[in-house]
């Protein structure tokens, strides 16, 4: 059988009422080269039977069954059966967009990347149960060389913005003996999954046209509940480890300490969000902050942070920063949240 270009992966779990959508839209894009793996993992809803008339309806579908473990198990399962030049993953409930792996591939063709990542639309459900779409700061188009250059690095992180891995394709040949780590059962493993092939000093290109469509609905492993922001703050070590791993392959000795400054903000504002957005007790707050710095001692600097550098490009995030820097974390819910307001 002749190699496709694409090996889309699709972990599938009580799905029934969203799959079709998230399969259709991979199945009718312009580019018919490719694959679609589902791996239903242990479904009790019904999907595994649309998994098997998904198949029936169109050969290059192909699936694959597991007892329930996690989507990053079901990721790894897919990795392992995958065929494709380049392998990409869509969620069970999210969207590619039309015309996505047309522009994936002329950029493959056009840069010969080990990573291809493209933007990306971010819906969350509002109290009311409706979608609203939230505003994020859009990148540029920028490329990453293989090799030690901080300020490539650094510019492409900041471009390319969050880490997923749903907007983006990789080259089998890179990531086929990176997989996903089955301890993050409630995210950040797409981040870890990422820092692990910057690592390996993969070369990557970064086109703002979104090529996906996610959806945050109250019940998704992305939202931010209290079970949730817990067991993140227990695998938020292993992000911030294998971050330092990464900045350390791909920086020179003199620019590694602007660049690490750069990714400890990334941490401190994302937890701070995430213990904003899930009214986290004090409790839990505490023992989140003290894993964080922790984790940040651990990689062999301190937590302290350069806020005033950060108060150039963006005032929020700064202010973040000055109350982790002086404990006052607590304080950072006050601040004025736009994202509150369109969730209501």
């Amino acid at each position: 059988m002749q190699q496709p270009l694409f090996s889309i992966i699709i972990p599938v779990y009580n799905a029934a009422e969203t799959l079709s959508a998230a399969a259709n839209s991979i199945l009718s894009q312009s580019v018919q080269d490719l694959e679609l793996l589902l791996v239903d993992d242990g479904s009790r809803d019904g999907s595994s039977d649309l998994c098997q008339r998904l198949a029936e309806q169109d050969s290059r579908v192909r699936v694959f069954s597991q007892k329930n473990s996690g989507i990053c198990a079901a990721r790894n399962s897919g990795l392992t059966q995958a065929r494709g030049k380049y392998i990409g993953f869509c969620d069970d409930d999210d969207r590619y967009l039309p015309d996505t792996l047309q522009k994936a591939k002329e950029l493959i063709s056009q840069t010969n990347a080990d990573v291809v990542r493209g933007g990306y639309e971010l819906q969350r459900q509002t109290q009311a149960g409706y979608m609203v779409t939230l505003p994020h700061a859009v990148g540029t188009f920028c490329r990453l060389a293989p090799g030690q250059n901080a300020d490539s690095y650094l510019d492409f992180l900041a471009n390319s913005g969050p880490q997923f891995v749903w907007n983006a394709f990789y080259r089998l040949e890179t990531v086929k003996e990176i997989r996903f780590d089955e301890r993050c059962r409630f995210g950040l493993e797409d981040f870890l999954f990422n820092a692990e092939v910057y690592a390996r000093n993969a070369s990557a290109v970064f086109e703002p046209t979104p090529f996906y469509r996610h959806y945050e609905r109250s019940d998704s492993t992305s939202a931010a509940t209290i079970r949730a922001v817990v067991g993140r703050s227990q695998t938020l070590p292993a992000w911030v480890e294998a971050e330092n791993r990464a900045a350390r392959k791909r920086c020179e000795p003199e620019g590694y300490n602007r660049v690490w400054a750069a990714r400890r903000a990334e941490f401190v504002t994302f937890l701070m969000h995430q213990l904003r957005d899930s009214q986290a007790s004090g409790a839990v707050c505490r023992r989140s902050w003290r894993a964080l710095r922790k984790a940040l001692r651990d990689t062999g600097g301190n937590d302290t942070l350069d806020f005033l550098r950060v108060a150039g490009h963006n005032k929020k995030q700064a202010v973040a920063l000055f109350l982790f820097a002086t404990h006052a974390e607590g304080l950072y819910p006050y601040l004025p949240n736009k994202e509150e307001k369109l969730l209501k």
